[in-house]
C-alpha cells in the first residue's frame, strides 16, 4: 500500500505539473479579478452561472460509446474545402463572411475583418488526442492574412479557443473581444492586455460602425480538471447599418433566446450550435430542432447550423446534424443555409439553395 500510495502521489505530481507549466492550458483568474466578478448576478461560490438550472450530465451514457469506433462518425475522406481569396474576400463594402468549419468564421463587415472562434488547429485537445482530430481542411492559410481587426470568443473550450491558432495570429489581430476572465488565457499567451476587451452579458462595446453584444448562453466553461465555470461563456449579437448578426456559440436551447429576439432582433443571419450533442449534453449543446426552435426565437430571416463538419466530439454521424437541420428547417418553414467550408457567402445577396456537398 505504501509503494501503491507514493506512486499514486508521483502520477498526481506529474499531471498538476503539467497542467501548470503547459501553456495550452492558459491561466485562470486572480483573487482580484474574483471579487470583481462577484458584483455580477451571473457569479456565484466562486463560479459563474446558467440563468437556468443547467445539469452537465442529464442521462446515462456508458464513456465507451464514446470511443466506438463507427465508420460513419468521421467521413470516409478528409473534407476538401475551398480557398479564400483573402485579397477579394476584404475588398467589399457590405457583408460577406466565410465559415472555417465547426464554429470559427471569418467575416468582412465594410473593410473590417473579424474572425468568430477561430480554431484552426488540427487537434481540440491540449494534448494530440487521435479521436479528437480534424477532418476537414484550413480553408485559408495564416501567411495570406496581412491583419485582423477584431477577433471574438465565445468561450474557452479546446475546440474554440485555441493555443497554437492565437500563436500564428498574435502579430496580426489588433482587437480581441471576449467574456470576462478569458483575458487571462490571452495574456498568457503573449497578448498585450491593452488589445483585450473583456464584456460580461447584455454589455456591449462600439467597435467601428459595428455594435458588439455579449449576450448568454447556456453552457459552462474550464481548460482544465480545476478551473470549470472560472470564465464566461456567451454568445454575440454583431449589429451594424450592413445587417444583424447572432453567434450562439456554444449553447443548450434556453429562454434566452426568446429575450435577445425580442430585445435585437429580426436578425438576417444566425449561426447556431447544432452539432456534438447527445441525450447526456441536452442542457449545454442543442439538438437540431431545437437550433431550429432557437432561430425562431430570434427571428432569423436566415439559419446556419454549426458546431459539426470538422471534429467528432459527440456519439452521432459526422453529417447527422446537417440533414436533421435541414428536415427542421423544413418542417418549421425557417429558411437554412448550409454552405461549404471556405466558401464565400454574401449577406445581401444569399443562395439558399441546398447543395449536398456532405453526401459526395
Amino acid at each position: 500500500m505504501t509503494i501503491l500510495s507514493y506512486i499514486l502521489i508521483s502520477l498526481s505530481s506529474i499531471v498538476i505539473a503539467f497542467i501548470n507549466l503547459s501553456p495550452q492550458f492558459g491561466s485562470n483568474p486572480n483573487k482580484e479579478q474574483k471579487k470583481y466578478y462577484s458584483t455580477f448576478s451571473n457569479y456565484k461560490n466562486n463560479e459563474f452561472n446558467n440563468q437556468e438550472n443547467t445539469l452537465m450530465v442529464t442521462a446515462d451514457m456508458p464513456m465507451s460509446i464514446f470511443f466506438k469506433r463507427d465508420s460513419n462518425r468521421i467521413p470516409i475522406e478528409n473534407i476538401v474545402s475551398k480557398n479564400i481569396n483573402m485579397e477579394e474576400f476584404k475588398n467589399n463594402n457590405i457583408i460577406n463572411f466565410s465559415w472555417l468549419g465547426h464554429s470559427a468564421f471569418l467575416f468582412n463587415i465594410n473593410g473590417k475583418l473579424l474572425m468568430l472562434d477561430p480554431m484552426l488547429s488540427q487537434h481540440a485537445s491540449p494534448i494530440p488526442i487521435p479521436t479528437l482530430k480534424r477532418y476537414s481542411d484550413i480553408a485559408l492559410s495564416f501567411e495570406d492574412i496581412d491583419t485582423i481587426d477584431a477577433v471574438i470568443f465565445s468561450h474557452d473550450h479546446y475546440d474554440h479557443l485555441d493555443y497554437s491558432t492565437i500563436k500564428k495570429l498574435r502579430e496580426k489581430v489588433v482587437n480581441y473581444f471576449v467574456p470576462l476572465g478569458i483575458g487571462n488565457h490571452l495574456i498568457n499567451w503573449g497578448i498585450d492586455p491593452k488589445y483585450i476587451t473583456e464584456l460580461n452579458w447584455n454589455q456591449s462595446i462600439q467597435f467601428d460602425e459595428i455594435k458588439l453584444i455579449c449576450l448568454p448562453s447556456r453552457h459552462f466553461s474550464g481548460r482544465g480538471p480545476f478551473n470549470r465555470n472560472s470564465t464566461l461563456w456567451a454568445s454575440w449579437a454583431l449589429i451594424s447599418k450592413y445587417g444583424k448578426i447572432y453567434f450562439s456559440g456554444d449553447s443548450g436551447y434556453g429562454k434566452h433566446f426568446k429575450k435577445i429576439g425580442d430585445q435585437y432582433g429580426p436578425f438576417d443571419l444566425v449561426l447556431i450550435d447544432s452539432g456534438q450533442y447527445n441525450k447526456a449534453w441536452k442542457h449545454s449543446h442543442m439538438f437540431p430542432e431545437e437550433a431550429i426552435i432557437a432561430a425562431k426565437d430570434l427571428v432569423a430571416k436566415y439559419f446556419m447550423p454549426i458546431h459539426w463538419g470538422t471534429f467528432t466530439l459527440s456519439t452521432h454521424s459526422w453529417n447527422e446534424p446537417i440533414y436533421e437541420s435541414i428536415f427542421y428547417a423544413k418542417k418549421h418553414n425557417q429558411q437554412i443555409i448550409a454552405p461549404e467550408i471556405g466558401e464565400v457567402v454574401f449577406l445581401n445577396n444569399i443562395n439558399n439553395q441546398i447543395y449536398n456537398w456532405w453526401s459526395e
